[in-house]
């Protein structure tokens, strides 16, 4: 008989992971306001990013907040990669999991370099934290 090995395959979105700002409310660094962060910060210095799931680029471009940014959407989840230095996709790509995005920066509203990395799940945001834990598992 048989069988259909499945395998599922994601990558972290950096190769080591040091959290420098959580999920939830917080402190803004720059504007002193108390507001919802809705996603992590993630420490890095010029650290290739990842894709964390296979999947379609829906956005990569620039904005005064999120800096050089990628949007990838897969399935019924979307990432968001803030503060590039450099983009290596186009708004259109499909990607596979582990697929080299981009390069971390320091680009938009920040205080200093780090990977900006938010998780939706139906367009809702979830904790980057638990969803990675939970893909470990």
């Amino acid at each position: 008989m048989n069988k259909l090995l499945l395998v599922f395959a994601f990558c972290l979105p950096l190769r080591h992971l040091a959290l420098t700002s959580g999920y939830g409310y917080r402190m803004h660094p720059l504007t002193g306001q108390y507001r919802f962060h809705a996603g992590i910060d993630l420490r890095a210095n010029q650290d290739t990013v990842f894709a964390v799931l296979p999947g379609h680029i829906t956005f990569a471009g620039y904005d005064a907040v999120t800096g050089a940014h990628i949007r990838l959407s897969s399935g019924d989840f979307s990432f968001l990669y803030g503060h590039l230095s450099q983009v290596f996709v186009l708004a259109g790509d499909s990607v596979p999991a582990c697929r080299p995005l981009g390069i971390t920066g320091s680009s938009g509203r920040v205080s200093g370099e780090h990977l900006h990395f938010s998780v939706s799940y139906q367009q809702k945001p979830v904790n980057p934290l638990a969803f990675l834990r939970d893909l470990t598992r």
